[in-house]
C-alpha cells in the first residue's frame, strides 16, 4: 500500500518543469557541489572532483565552472581546473561572488604540502576590446598549514571592506576556528588572517562548524555546530561586531534535534532558519527566535522516513518573497533524493515535494543550498547520475533547474 502511495506521489511530484542544465563528463568534473548566482543570472560552482587527472588516487583536483544564459539555451564553461594537490583540491560550495565579479572560494584540501585547504579567487580579464575572449587568473589568497586551521568550509562571506570570513573544521587540536582574512596591502602582498573564535567543545561551546557563517544587519556572525554545546548535539552561536565576543545561543538536547549543519538564514524578522542532519534522529527544520530572555527554538518540521520525505538533510533553506522554504535531501520516491517545500501559513508549516530523482539522466544526490531567482525558478546541481558511462557507472553529476507551475 505504501508503494502504491510513493509511486502515485512520484508521478504528481516528477511532472514539475524539471530541466538538466547540464551533464559532466569527468574532464569537466565530477561531482558539483551548490551553485551561486551573479547579478547577470549567471551561475557558478565548482565540481569536488574531475579535471585534470592528477590528484592520484582521486580522479582529478576539481574545477569551477560557470552557465551562462544565451536565448533560450545555456552555455556551460570551464572556468579553472586545479592543477595539482599543492595547487588545492576538492573546492567547497558555494562560491562568492564579490565585486566587479571576482569569485571567492575555499578548497577542502591542499595547498602546500600536508596542508588543510586554501581560500582561492578567480578574476576575469578580457583579452580584447569587445571581451569576446575571456580568461580566469586564480590566485591563492591563502594556505592553511599544519597548525592554523584544516578541513576549510564552503560559502565564504564578504564584508564591505571587503574582509572574507569562513570556518574550518579543525585548528590545531581543537575543534574548529571562525576566521577573517583581510585582502593584501599593494600588489605583492599577503593576505592576513585573524582568528575570531576558537571552539572549545562541550559543555560551554560547540565543536567543528559544519556550515559557513552568515552576517545580520548589524554586523554580527552566526553559524552552527555540528558538535558540541550542553548534550553534545550542536550549538547555534553569534560572534558579536563588537570584539567577537561568542555566545552560544542554542545546545540542541536530541529533542530539538541533533547535528546542525549547512547555511542558516534570516527572515525579515531576523528570526534564524536552519536544518539537523539528524543522525540518530530524523531530520528537523527549525526556527530561533529572538526575545528579550534570549532565543527561544521551534520545530517547523520532521522529516520522517517511510513517506518519501527528505532525509538526511546536510544543508539549509533558501526563502522566497512569501516566505517559504526550499531545501533538498536524500531519500525520496526513488531513494535517490528530493527537492522540496516548506509552505508557511497561519496554520504553521506544510511539507510538500517538488522532485524526486530517480538516479538517471536527472541526477542522483541533489545538493544545496538551491538557488531561487527573481522568476521562481529553483536550480541546484546532483552529485552523480547524469551520463551512465561516467565515473564507473555512477554517473559525473549534473545541474538542473525546476521552473514553477
Amino acid at each position: 500500500m505504501m508503494l502504491a502511495v510513493l509511486l502515485a506521489l512520484a508521478s504528481q511530484v516528477c511532472a514539475q518543469n524539471f530541466q538538466v542544465l547540464h551533464t559532466f563528463e569527468g574532464a569537466d568534473g565530477v561531482g558539483p557541489g551548490a551553485l551561486t548566482m551573479d547579478p547577470a543570472g549567471n551561475l557558478y560552482g565548482a565540481t569536488y572532483e574531475g579535471g585534470i587527472l592528477n590528484c592520484s588516487p582521486y580522479p582529478g583536483c576539481g574545477t569551477v565552472f560557470q552557465l551562462s544564459k544565451q536565448n533560450s539555451n545555456w552555455v556551460f564553461t570551464t572556468l579553472y581546473k586545479f592543477q595539482s594537490k599543492t595547487d588545492g583540491w576538492s573546492p567547497n560550495l558555494p562560491l562568492t561572488v564579490g565585486p566587479g565579479g571576482l569569485l571567492y572560494g575555499t578548497t577542502l584540501d591542499g595547498g602546500i604540502e600536508g596542508g588543510g585547504g586554501t581560500v582561492f579567487s578567480l578574476k576575469r580579464s578580457c583579452l580584447d576590446l569587445g571581451c569576446n575572449q575571456v580568461v580566469w587568473t586564480k590566485t591563492a589568497l591563502y594556505r592553511f598549514g599544519q597548525c592554523d586551521g584544516a578541513g576549510t568550509n564552503g560559502g565564504l562571506v564578504l564584508d564591505t571592506a571587503g574582509n572574507l570570513y569562513g570556518t574550518t573544521i579543525e585548528m590545531c587540536g581543537h575543534t574548529g576556528q571562525v576566521y577573517e582574512l583581510s585582502p593584501a596591502q599593494g600588489l605583492q602582498g599577503s593576505w592576513k588572517i585573524t582568528v575570531l573564535h576558537v571552539f572549545q567543545g562541550p559543555p560551554n561551546d560547540g565543536r567543528w562548524p559544519e556550515g559557513p557563517v552568515v552576517f545580520d544587519q548589524a554586523g554580527n556572525l552566526y553559524g552552527s555546530t555540528l558538535g558540541g554545546g550542553s548534550k553534545d548535539m550542536g550549538t547555534v552561536y553569534e560572534l558579536s561586531a563588537s570584539g567577537w565576543v561568542e555566545s552560544v545561543l542554542h545546545s540542541f538536547n536530541g529533542q530539538d534535534g541533533i547535528d546542525p549543519m549547512g547555511n542558516l538564514i534570516f527572515d525579515s524578522s531576523n528570526n534564524i532558519y536552519g536544518i539537523t542532519y539528524g543522525d540518530t534522529q530524523p531530520s528537523t527544520a527549525f526556527e530561533l527566535t529572538p526575545s528579550n530572555d534570549g532565543w527561544t527554538i521551534g520545530s517547523l518540521h520532521a522529516f520522517l522516513p517511510g513517506q518519501g520525505q527528505a532525509q538526511s538533510l546536510n544543508s539549509g533553506f533558501v526563502m522566497d518573497a512569501a516566505g517559504n522554504l526550499y531545501g533538498v535531501g536524500g531519500g525520496g520516491a526513488y531513494g535517490h533524493g528530493t527537492v522540496y517545500k516548506l509552505t508557511h501559513s497561519t496554520n504553521g508549516w506544510s511539507y510538500s515535494s517538488i522532485y524526486y530523482f530517480t538516479g538517471g539522466s536527472d541526477g542522483a544526490g541533489p545538493t544545496g543550498p538551491l538557488v531561487l531567482d527573481e522568476n521562481g525558478n529553483l536550480y541546484g546541481s546532483a552529485l552523480a547520475g547524469g551520463d551512465a558511462n561516467c565515473n564507473f557507472g555512477s554517473g559525473c553529476g549534473t545541474v538542473w533547474m525546476i521552473k514553477p507551475n
